[in-house]
């Protein structure tokens, strides 16, 4: 069985397969823009992704990690 290569339905077929492929496998590609995978999709450089700072928690006088 021959692709029929010269039929423009398969053409939008194609390309609306390929997109959705792309949607679909799109949340497993690497980001751009910081070392830890663009945790912040807004800015570039990733500055404003940094981990706020735990703040230790005490029970009954006990520190709790």
């Amino acid at each position: 069985m021959n692709l029929p290569l010269d039929d423009w339905q398969f053409w939008v077929a194609s390309a609306v397969t390929a997109v959705a492929l792309a949607m679909a496998l799109r949340p497993f590609w690497p980001r751009r823009g910081s070392a830890q995978g663009g945790a912040c999709p807004g800015c570039p450089s990733g500055a404003a992704a940094q981990k706020p700072k735990r703040t230790a928690i005490t029970i009954e006088g006990k520190r709790v990690e």
